[in-house]
């Protein structure tokens, strides 16, 4: 975010002459510099690089803060202009305005690799789409009733981790789904730099006008690498849910959970919330589930299990009449299962209808464009 006020350098505060460091300023030059003291309101002492400079501005900056400073104006009268870092919210708006006009969703993902299947491709192309099609059949669930342990590794594996991991000190899980995507996104870039080659009648490589083609804009590869982009663009347009719109103590962890079932796919949306706003109390931190998933047979169903210390509430919206009487029946087994993990049931319900307020919450961003552009 740029700040309007500018800073407009004078003469350096020891000497007369004037520095050599401002007359060699270029216009769009990026500097860092140190503010050492408010002489008076309107005029700064600051420090770039070994040279100490005088300087008119309207802001008033405490002396010790750093600058980052944008050269808009050069001689005779230089002009800088003050950066200031975004904020937590702009930060998440720039993440979503990036990979929001990008990403693929995954039915829209599984029907666009569905199309390029019946086309014919190259032996290269084929192992390429081959090895798209392995990463989104191995992410999520592929069993009707998934244990514990393989909802975890759905998870860990879903591609939102990847960079939390890598700040962590630790190193990339190759079974990540970003990190596959991003291994083959590099292989087919690669590709796409190759000269398109055909074998000829006699058995000599040449290029030939069907394979100059192929190598156009709306050549397989390419189509290839939209896809991959856009299933890097989606696991990002997740990440963005984890960076706080606003500086606190609640966190949100959000993601795709396609359910495999044999002969279909069923889409899921994972949300994870941790709230560490009792923590200063001595309270333990208050731990949320939202799931939302849709099945032809039951209609949408979406629920929310909180849990806070030994503490368990669970709430179920049903769509369909049939569906919240079966689940009704089904709640007295849950609170057995809970209270046989020493756990106790605040409230345990399902609702016919849906929540009052989006389970799965999708940053969306002010404006896809920058205006500043």
């Amino acid at each position: 975010m740029k700040i309007p006020a500018t800073l407009q350098p004078l003469i350096d505060a020891t000497q007369r002459a004037v520095p050599s460091l401002l007359k060699q300023l270029q216009v769009g030059q990026l500097l860092q510099a140190r503010v050492l003291d408010q002489i008076q309101p309107g005029l700064l002492r600051l420090q770039i690089g070994n040279t100490e400079v005088l300087a008119r501005s309207q802001a008033a900056i405490a002396p010790g803060t750093a600058l980052k400073l944008e050269v808009v104006k050069g001689q005779p009268l230089p002009e800088l202009r003050v950066l200031r870092e975004p904020d937590a919210g702009q930060r998440q708006q720039q993440v979503v305005r990036s990979a929001m006009a990008r990403q693929l969703s995954p039915p829209e993902l599984r029907q666009a690799v569905s199309e390029l299947r019946t086309l014919a491709p190259t032996p290269r192309q084929a192992e390429a789409l081959r090895q798209l099609t392995t990463i989104l059949q191995d992410s999520g669930l592929r069993s009707a009733q998934p244990a514990p342990t393989q909802i975890q590794r759905a998870i860990a594996q879903s591609g939102v981790f990847h960079e939390a991991r890598l700040a962590a000190g630790l190193p990339a899980d190759p079974a990540d789904s970003k990190v596959q995507l991003l291994r083959l996104l590099v292989v087919l870039r690669e590709d796409v730099k190759l000269p398109a080659k055909a074998e000829h009648p006699t058995g000599t490589a040449v290029e030939t006008q069907a394979a100059t083609r192929d190598m156009g804009a709306d050549s397989l590869l390419n189509r290839l690498i939209r896809l991959v982009e856009g299933s890097i663009a989606r696991i990002q347009l997740q990440q963005a849910v984890a960076l706080p719109a606003e500086e606190g103590q609640r966190q949100a962890w959000q993601l795709d959970l396609p359910i495999r079932l044999p002969g279909e796919t069923h889409e899921a949306m994972l949300r994870i919330e941790r709230d560490d706003t009792g923590k200063a109390d001595g309270m333990a931190s208050t731990w949320a589930v939202n799931l939302a998933f849709q099945f032809d047979t039951i209609g949408t169903l979406q629920c929310r299990i909180a849990l806070a210390g030994e503490h368990v509430s669970a709430t179920f919206w049903c769509e369909r009449s049939a569906t919240h009487e079966r689940m009704e029946k089904r709640l007295p087994v849950l609170r057995q299962a809970f209270e046989a993990q020493g756990l106790q049931v605040i409230r345990l319900a399902g609702v016919l209808g849906a929540p009052p307020e989006p389970l799965i919450k999708v940053p969306i961003p002010d404006s896809l464009l920058d205006e500043r552009a």
